[in-house]
């Protein structure tokens, strides 16, 4: 243990910070690193007296400036003395200075982007650094699949993402960190509530089942890193094409984002600080009636009400004297500007032979709908050692615990659709009521009623609630801890021969629960009582992973450079649910299933899937010009397939020509142009529960037992077992082909870059869910069929410069994907899912589907009915195709084409209406920095999608939520341009109550719009701190900043956000199926922070 303290001590002795920083410091290393510094102490000869550090033959202290060849200092600069753990680093100026130096001792000077240098001292006491840039930019150091490759070297599709342009702007996730970054790739926010996730496509959506990517973290796959800090990210590869993605077979359909987070460095203790506060504006409002408009309303239609056309209302005395009734804005009652904060802490350091980093974080952020918000814990530790000069071991470990409330649960009245309901509310309530209080002021009215609108009756507000009370009162609460480790064990044998032996695990622990008081909702002059309910749900996912790789590198004649390797894989994940909901409690105080008077409803399953997998990939290249790359992968999925299709192969090839390598390049214009071409197949069996091969069977009983008679002897059904789904036992692999053109290049000595792809993607024999007959006693059977062709081009461009004082950067990226589903395998051909977004319209029980993916269409377009103004007359009425099951429109409704000419308007006239696929998408970044001054701007657009926007259609309506005889709020707009007589309107329908039996607010044409916009996503001013001021705090950095997000949008779309991912329907599903839908979610808003980044 004293050789490890002396350690710690002699790094700190670099360190120029206050005593006190360096006691605490000082804690933090023995506490976290002395177990494996004990072990790997390099060997410094250090004593430890008086609390003094002396080592053996110190000669001086060494002192200068490190910059480029233009003079410009390199702040962050590298300084070590070579083979021991002694170094320093260069202040914002480039400045250094470093202790204890031999005078036969050599200096090694790095910094990225730059060739390092080593210089020996020679008995100097000052010495001057230059350092020159790569030119060839093209040799960084990319991660790669299994391994590490020069960039020089690659023939895939590879973008590569560093810490400083991924933390450019403050982010809460990666994936929302990655939008704009790079072409191909479509990063979309689902929700902006509090920890909510995005949707990633890279280059197109390939699939009904998963699309979101293959993260690797820090070597160990997995489909989800919601969970990883953004600031503790090192590097971040993306893989695109198939080549690059084809080593990681079957779970790379989708592209594979590669994550490395901070690792240890040579050299003195480096500590990071980065920390920013802010807040989130209140979402952009809709523009209601308030109470006066609503009044006038209410009166027109309870005066013209009748049975067929207008629902059943009675006018209630205060709507012909507004002025005694409150005028509620539920808008500003519910939602709000609201807080967020992170700090994440990194402590980096070793030395030649054992390099450790710790990573700890904390983000805490309040969402705009009352009483929403989001925690994340996060801790990390990785730690590298080298054993002796052929052995090397890492290991990395990280645990992560998150907590979610959602205060209105899921389901009809959940976050997702609150935002279509609460403008939807209508604007009233009593004035005089006891106490004088506004009924959204208080949980409970003055009897204690949880949620009533109190003495407010009649059958208009039969049906009222207080949702500033339901917020309150209601919560779920989502609590998710997640560990996950590895270990790396690296032996290099002789000859460039070495093996890899890699082991991991993820353990994801899930809790939820939610709570709903029992309350009483007014009903006519009935109080009526909704019981308590109470859920609870718990889960959790085991995984491990044990990989061995043997490598194979040699360069023979200084030409030919021979790159092999091998390798086996196996992975395991076992998961289990269990979910029960019980209703009915004593007091509300009371949060126990076995409390209920009666179980609702109860659910669970477990299952587990294993991966193994062999593979092989082998690099060649002839004097840095001409390159080939061949992989094959062969993959075994355990209980998804039957075993005649258990197993798939999945190969690739790529080659690539570095141009300016050549002679006749000498005089280009290029400093470097490459060529790259590759093919490859990858698979994917996600989206299909396991078994689904198999006929499964469950045993029937419970509250679900039937009763028969067989034979004339009763017989109870929880004797016997039931089908439980239809069996497919020729299930196969999902398969995607893939080729991809490239070019990229470099001119005017680096500064002006540029990137162009060609990609045509083409994923056939996908996995769904097939619609069946009747008859089988199913409703869907998982089947493979068709094809899905995604194609298009990507291109990057950018210009820097660095002039002196002044330097900037400016680049923009732009993707066209067309996507087009060419096959179906069904007589149909087209594939319809059950997204329940309407729940009054169920003609053929499927007039809630609003998307449909048909041969010749895009996936998940949207489908209904194509609208044609308004009906002006009762001439115009009669002479119309009538409409099904009854229905009898008036002047004032809307008109739907006959699109079969059949005389009648029904589901057979439903039709394609519009795509969320936009014809393009990109990004412009530009960044300046002027002395210490620094500026950066993030644009983002995206054009020719369309939205099915869901909320306008709640908005023109009256119809009461959940009840068709009471009055919703509709918008202004609306009750401006309505219908109220011929010619005044052919766009806007006439008010109605219920609209169940016109059907005016169907799925139609009408309520799809363009979706086109453009952002400024992020905007960040910032300051760093002169060099001189920086020495006297003892630091080596200190950066403060101010930054924007979403900070203005130019779109035609009138809702409140157009960016709008995959949306969830009523029952809480969500799916690339149901993109583009806008049904109430959570948008997203403006945001300001003021950060600070510390380094010492």
């Amino acid at each position: 243990m004293k050789n490890s303290k002396s350690f710690g001590l002699l790094w700190l002795n670099s360190l120029k910070i206050n005593l006190k920083m360096k006691v605490n410091l000082l804690l933090l290393i023995i506490s976290f690193f002395s177990v494996q510094t004990i072990v790997h102490s390099d060997n410094v000869n250090t004593t430890l007296e008086s609390g003094n550090v002396e080592s053996s033959n110190i000669q001086k202290s060494i002192s200068g400036t490190i910059k480029d060849t233009n003079g410009i200092p390199l702040a962050g600069a590298n300084i070590v003395v070579k083979g021991t753990n002694n170094g320093a680093q260069a202040d914002f100026d480039g400045n250094y200075t470093i202790s204890n130096v031999e005078d036969n001792a050599t200096l090694v000077v790095s910094y990225i982007g730059y060739v390092t240098q080593e210089v020996s001292v020679n008995g100097r006491s000052t010495i001057d650094i230059s350092l020159e840039e790569d030119t060839q930019s093209l040799s960084e150091v990319v991660v790669v699949a299994y391994g590490t490759a020069s960039k020089k070297d690659l023939t895939g599709a590879i973008a590569v993402i560093g810490a400083e342009e991924l933390n450019t702007f403050p982010a809460t996730t990666v994936d929302q960190a990655l939008q704009g970054k790079t072409a191909g790739v479509q990063v979309t926010s689902n929700s902006g509530a509090p920890g909510a996730s995005v949707s990633v496509n890279i280059r197109g959506v390939g699939s009904f089942g998963s699309t979101t990517p293959l993260y690797v973290v820090d070597g160990f796959p997995t489909n989800d890193i919601s969970f990883i800090n953004p600031n503790t990210i090192q590097s971040l590869s993306v893989l695109k094409d198939a080549s690059a993605t084809a080593l990681y077979g079957v779970r790379a359909s989708n592209g594979v984002v590669i994550i490395q987070t901070k690792q240890g460095l040579k050299g003195k203790v480096q500590v990071e600080l980065n920390s920013f506060m802010g807040f989130r504006t209140q979402p952009k409002r809709v523009d209601v009636l308030d109470v006066n408009q609503f009044a006038a309303l209410a009166l027109e239609l309870s005066s013209s009400a009748d049975d067929d056309v207008s629902g059943v209302a009675v006018p209630y005395a205060g709507w012909s004297n507004p002025g005694s009734l409150r005028n509620i804005d539920w808008q500003d009652e519910i939602f709000d500007s609201a807080a967020m904060k992170s700090v994440t802490l990194s402590v980096r350091g070793g030395g030649e032979k054992s390099r450790i980093a710790f990573t700890a974080g904390i983000f805490d952020e309040e969402g705009t709908l009352l009483a929403s918000k989001y925690k994340r814990y996060d801790l990390g530790f990785n730690a590298a050692f080298d054993i002796t000069d052929k052995i090397r071991l890492k290991s990395n470990v990280k645990y992560i615990t998150s907590q979610s409330f959602q205060p209105l649960g899921t389901g009809r009245d959940a976050l997702l659709n609150l935002f279509s309901t609460v403008p939807h509310l209508a604007p009233i309530g009593e004035a005089n009521l006891e106490g004088g209080t506004n009924p959204t002021d208080l949980p409970v009215d003055a009897n204690g009623n949880f949620g009533a609108f109190p003495d407010v009756t009649g059958e208009a507000f039969r049906d009222g609630r207080n949702w500033v009370a339901r917020a309150l009162e209601n919560d779920q609460d989502n609590v998710t801890n997640t560990v996950l480790a590895n270990i790396d064990a690296e032996w290099d044998i002789y000859g460039g021969v070495s093996t890899q032996l890699k082991v991991g695990a993820r353990v994801d622990n899930f809790a939820s629960e939610f709570f709903q008081p029992a309350y009483y909702r007014s009903n006519g002059n009935i109080d009526q009582r909704v019981n308590a309910e109470y859920s609870t749900n718990q889960s959790t996912s085991n995984e491990w992973l044990a990989e061995y790789l043997l490598k194979y590198k040699k360069i023979f004649n200084d030409k030919h450079t021979i790159d092999v390797l091998g390798g086996v894989s196996a992975q395991r994940r076992f998961r289990k649910l269990i979910d029960i909901t019980g209703i009915g409690f004593l007091n509300n105080a009371i949060r126990s299933i076995t409390a209920a008077d009666d179980i609702k409803d109860s659910s669970g399953f477990s299952d587990r899937r294993t991966l193994a997998s062999t593979f092989a990939r082998l690099n060649y290249s002839f004097d840095s010009k001409y390159y080939v790359t061949g992989t094959i992968r062969r993959d075994g999925v355990g209980n998804v397939f039957s075993p005649q299709n258990l197993w798939g192969v999945f190969p690739s090839f790529a080659a690539g020509w570095n141009i300016d390598e050549e002679d006749f390049m000498d005089d280009s214009v290029f400093d470097v142009l490459k060529f790259r071409a590759s093919w490859g197949e990858t698979g994917n069996f996600e989206g299909i529960d396991p078994f689904g091969y198999l006929p499964l069977f469950i045993g029937q009983g419970g509250t679900n037992d039937t009763n028969y008679t067989f034979d004339g002897t009763p017989v109870n059904s929880s004797l016997g077992l039931a089908p439980l789904a239809l069996a497919n036992s020729d299930l196969s692999w999902e398969t995607q082909t893939q080729t991809n053109i490239g070019l990229e290049g470099e001119l005017l000595d680096g500064k002006l870059y540029f990137t162009a792809d060609y990609f045509n993607r083409e994923s056939g024999n996908f996995l769904f869910f097939q619609t069946v007959p009747a008859q089988s006693g199913f409703t869907t059977q998982p089947q493979n069929g068709g094809t899905v062709v995604n194609k298009g081009f990507e291109f990057l461009v950018g210009y820097r410069k660095n002039n002196g004082d002044f330097t900037f950067d400016i680049n923009a990226n732009i993707t066209t994907i067309n996507n087009e589903i060419t096959d179906l395998n069904n007589p149909a051909g087209e594939v319809r899912f059950p997204n329940q977004f309407l729940d009054d319209f169920n003609e053929d029980g499927f007039w809630y589907d609003v998307t449909r993916s048909r041969v010749g269409g895009e996936v998940g377009a949207f489908y209904g009915f194509v609208a044609d103004g308004i009906f002006q007359t009762q001439a115009e009425v009669d002479a119309a195709p009538t409409r099904a099951n009854d229905v009898v429109p008036a002047p004032g409704d809307r008109k739907f084409l006959d699109l079969n000419d059949d005389g009648v308007i029904n589901g057979d006239d439903r039709t394609t209406i519009g795509s969320p696929v936009p014809d393009f998408f990109g990004s412009l970044n530009l960044t300046f920095n002027y002395k210490n001054f620094d500026v950066g701007f993030n644009f983002y657009g995206s054009y020719g999608s369309e939205i099915l926007n869901l909320v306008k259609r709640e908005l023109e309506s009256a119809s009461g939520y959940g009840n068709s005889a009471s009055f919703s709020n509709v918008s202004t707009e609306y009750f401006n341009n309505r219908w109220t007589g011929e010619g005044s309107s052919n766009t806007f329908a006439r008010a109605l109550i219920d609209d169940g039996n016109i059907q005016n607010n169907r799925a139609s044409s009408y309520f799809v719009e363009d979706g086109s916009y453009f952002r400024l996503r992020n905007l960040n001013v910032g300051y760093s701190l002169p060099s001189d001021v920086i020495e006297k705090l003892g630091l080596s950095n200190l950066r403060i900043y101010a930054s924007a997000q979403n900070v203005f949008t130019i779109t035609d779309y009138s809702g409140s956000d157009p960016e709008i991912g995959q949306n969830a329907d009523i029952n809480g599903n969500s799916s690339v199926t149901t993109r583009g839908i806008d049904a109430g979610a959570y948008p997203l808003s403006k945001t300001f922070t003021l950060g600070l980044n510390l380094k010492f």
